[in-house]
C-alpha cells in the first residue's frame, strides 16, 4: 500500500524486550524480541527474535490482534496471544507461534508492549490506517500493467 510520504523506516522507536522462550516444560531460554512498526503498513507489527547466535524468527500480523492480546485471549491457528490472569505492573503476555503441531511459546512483560504499543497509537490511531494512503498512486500500480 502506498502511503504519502512513506520512507520505509519505523515510525515509532524500535523497541527490544527481553522474552522467554520455552523450550521444555520445565526450561524458559531468554531471548530479544524486536518491535516495529511502520506508517506504510499501519495495520501490521512486526516482532522479531533474536537469540544468542542472531536471529531466530520474524513474524508479521495484526496490530489490532496484538491490542487485543494485551486484554484477553485472541487469534487462532498460527497466531494466538493472551495476557496472564494477574493485573499487575509485572504480569505477563503470552504469545503461540507457528503451527499446533509445534508452536513455540513465549511470555514477556505485558508493560514493555503495552507501552510501545501506545507509541504505535500516537503515530497511527486505529480508525485512521487509511487516511494517508496516496490512492492515485495505488491507481497507478494497479493499472500499470494493464
Amino acid at each position: 500500500m502506498s502511503r504519502a510520504g512513506g520512507s520505509g523506516r519505523p515510525d515509532t522507536p524500535l523497541s527490544c524486550v527481553p522474552v522467554l522462550l520455552n523450550v521444555t516444560e520445565e526450561q524458559w531460554v531468554p531471548v530479544l524480541m524486536e518491535l516495529r512498526y511502520e506508517r506504510e503498513d499501519p495495520f501490521a507489527v512486526e516482532l522479531a527474535f533474536h537469540g544468542p547466535v542472531g536471529g531466530l524468527a520474524r513474524w508479521r500480523f495484526s496490530r489490532d490482534l496484538l491490542l487485543g492480546g494485551m486484554r484477553g485471549s485472541v487469534g487462532q491457528g498460527e497466531v494466538m496471544i493472551w495476557p496472564s490472569e494477574e493485573n499487575r505492573v509485572g504480569s505477563a503476555l503470552f504469545l503461540q507461534l507457528g503451527p499446533q503441531e509445534c508452536p513455540a511459546l513465549l511470555a514477556v512483560r505485558r508493560s514493555p508492549v503495552s507501552h510501545w504499543l501506545s507509541h504505535t497509537l500516537m503515530t497511527v490511531p486505529v480508525g485512521h490506517e487509511m487516511a494517508e494512503v496516496d490512492w492515485d498512486e495505488e491507481r497507478r500500480q494497479l493499472f500499470r500493467d494493464v
